[in-house]
């Protein structure tokens, strides 16, 4: 009996060896490399038989340790046979799960197994925005584009949400569908949108049949709202003046909503005639002090503010002052109405004990005299007003009483003082008519002249008296000296002679050129500015000429900013001989060769520039600290100033000058 079981158990032990080498389990396709939620693996593979075999076939699938078994078939093949199972796995929540990672497919049959290549389940989407602009302006349309991918490259039919957060708010969801992976979204932020940085989050996603998500991406990026300008403000320290006093304003900039955005404002300021009056480009915040004239009448002015295509106007009052000075000059009082209006008022004077009322008229800057007169003694006097004393000092007086007389205007007419000074004016015009060589030029008075049809000439703009001048003679014994000279040419002079602001502006170099101890010499539409060793007490003025002739440069400059129409202008400098001779303080002087042609030429070709001639740029150059450049001019030989080494004096000269000119 023994020895019939042990048989038995050896027969079934070959049985089972020989089914486990009978057998032969092949993938006859590997699986990809990745592949995405959704969907599906088929995994062919062949059984062949090499003997009687029969069982069940098993598929598992692998990934990070997990084993889920997603096919299971039955096998029984002859010998020599073979069979082919196509087993697909749809990689749905359902069939596996939540695996995901790298993973195998595991095909086992009685003992014997194979296993798959490694590939990738992903639950992982790809965006690729292809808007790149970042930063908008409210109310502005804006279109996001772009594509959604899946990991193993195809292209996703899903959703995409968008989310707009500012911190950790959100402002705004909007929801939009992939088609093909293609998707587009549009936003327009609305017009009181805050200037800040926002975020944008792009959440795109696929669902399966029951709604839930499966694969998800995301892409974050942050966009930039900016500053639109949209309100200008013109803020004033006080909009109610007191004459004397300054006007303080400034244009404030506001953005979409309502914060100050920093940037530059051109304020005008004009008066009831719509005259300009200052016209200044600032910061905004920045404040403009325009001075107010003591007796600058009652009226109101307007701001104009100019910034970023943006305009504002606003009003101002210059208030009524009524106010006289009192002084008291010897046995006088001199009452000016130091006010902006008509002076109508009682004035109380009191003569020591003695209370004096006298009526006052006067129109603004008209003066009275008083006479006082009291018993003879010492006296004080003093002014009583709305209750208030002021004392204006002692004073002897001899009368028979106390009273107070106008000063008559015959007694004006007698005093000899007055007689004097009429001679003396008298004879002052007619030493200017008599005078050689006398002509009316820049700073003369222009009579019938100006009514003739002739030339626009310097002279038709008026200016005070100018007594830095010089005065050109045609033959003139006197010592030779090297000199530096500038000339301006204005090209315009026709177009821009009663123009706002010339008169200002040419002043405003002569003064310039007074602290450069130049002296002026006028001539049709050209100006000149001589540096004549016996004024300048030094043979070396090439340098200080090359600075002045920036100096005026910037002048004119500044002037075209502001005014219209501008001045057309060029400027030179040279250097040449010409005999001088100082008589009374005024310069008289006759030019060698071609100096003055010479200047004149340069300044013609000069557009709106400083032009050295070949002499003076031989000299500069060989003294150092200037670089300059040769320029083809056509016929006319000339150098620019491409650089001046040690300027930063000037340079502060010349700043502190502009500066007080605005003041």
């Amino acid at each position: 009996m023994k020895k019939i079981i042990l048989a038995l158990s050896l027969i079934v032990l070959l049985n089972c060896f020989v089914s486990a080498a009978d057998v032969q389990i092949l993938i006859t396709q590997q699986p990809n490399q990745v592949y995405n939620l959704g969907d599906s693996i088929s995994i062919p593979l062949t059984i062949k038989s090499l003997g009687e075999i029969s069982g069940t076939l098993q598929m598992d699938l692998i990934c990070n340790g997990k084993q889920v078994n997603f096919y299971k078939n039955g096998v029984k093949l002859s010998t020599g046979e073979e069979q082919k199972e196509n087993p697909i796995l749809v990689l749905t929540r359902e069939n596996i799960g939540l695996v995901t990672g790298t993973c195998k497919i595991k095909a086992v049959f009685q003992d014997q197994y194979i296993l798959s290549n490694d590939f990738k389940i992903s639950d992982k989407l790809l965006i690729n925005l292809k808007t790149e602009t970042r930063e908008f302006s409210p109310e502005e349309e804006i279109i996001f584009e772009g594509e959604v991918i899946k990991e193993n490259s195809q292209q996703v039919n899903g959703f995409i949400e968008l989310n707009l957060m500012e911190g950790n708010a959100s402002k705004q969801t909007m929801l939009k569908t992939t088609s093909n992976g293609f998707f587009s979204v549009k936003l327009v932020f609305p017009k009181d949108t805050k200037a800040s940085q926002y975020l944008i989050s792009l959440n795109a996603y696929e669902k399966d049949s029951i709604g839930e998500k499966t694969n998800t991406g995301f892409f974050d990026f942050n966009i930039k709202i900016k500053q639109v300008p949209t309100v200008l403000e013109v803020v004033f320290e006080n909009k109610q003046v007191n004459p004397g006093e300054n006007l303080k304003v400034k244009g404030i900039l506001h953005d979409q909503t309502g914060e100050k955005i920093e940037s530059r404002v051109i304020i005008t300021i004009k008066d009831f005639n719509q005259k300009i009056l200052e016209q200044k480009e600032l910061a905004t915040e920045e404040v403009l002090e325009f001075p107010i004239k003591y007796n600058q009448a009652p009226d109101n002015w307007t701001i104009f503010a100019v910034s970023n295509q943006l305009t504002s106007e606003d009003k101002f009052s210059i208030i009524a002052k009524e106010e006289v000075k009192l002084e008291l000059i010897n046995k006088t009082i001199l009452i000016t109405n130091v006010g902006n209006v008509l002076y109508n008022k009682t004035v109380s004077i009191k003569i020591g004990e003695h209370f004096q009322t006298i009526p006052i008229i006067l129109k603004v800057d008209e003066s009275k005299k008083y006479i006082l007169t009291a018993p003879n003694g010492e006296y004080q006097i003093n002014v009583v007003n709305d209750g208030n004393t002021e004392s204006l000092g002692f004073v002897i007086l001899t009368g028979k009483a106390v009273s107070i007389k106008e000063y008559s205007s015959i007694s004006k007419i007698f005093n000899p003082l007055v007689w004097i000074f009429v001679v003396a004016i008298l004879g002052f015009v007619a030493f200017l008519f008599l005078k050689k060589g006398y002509k009316r030029n820049f700073f003369g008075y222009i009579t019938s002249l100006r009514n003739k049809k002739k030339p626009a000439e310097l002279g038709n703009i008026q200016l005070k008296n100018n007594r830095n001048s010089a005065v050109l003679t045609l033959s003139l014994k006197g010592d030779k000296q090297d000199s530096s000279i500038v000339a301006i040419k204005i090209k315009n002079l026709k177009s821009i002679e009663s123009a706002g602001g010339t008169k200002e502006t040419i002043k405003n170099m002569i003064d310039l050129s007074k602290d450069k101890k130049a002296l002026l010499y006028e001539n049709g539409d050209y100006l000149f500015f001589i540096f004549a060793p016996v004024i300048t007490k030094t043979f070396r003025n090439e340098k200080v000429a090359v600075e002045l002739a920036r100096g005026l440069k910037d002048i004119l400059e500044k002037h075209n900013k502001i005014f219209q129409p501008k001045i057309e202008f060029g400027i030179s400098v040279n250097y040449g001989t010409i005999v001088a001779k100082l008589e009374s303080g005024i310069l008289k002087f006759m030019s060698l060769g071609t100096f003055i042609q010479e200047s004149k030429k340069i300044a013609n070709v000069s557009d709106q520039e400083v032009l050295l001639s070949k002499e003076i740029n031989n000299k500069i150059r060989a003294a150092g600290g200037i670089k300059t450049e040769k320029l083809n001019k056509g016929n006319t030989e000339a150098y620019s100033i491409k650089e001046i080494m040690d300027s930063e004096e000037n340079k502060k000269f010349i700043g502190s000058f502009l500066k007080r000119l605005e003041r």
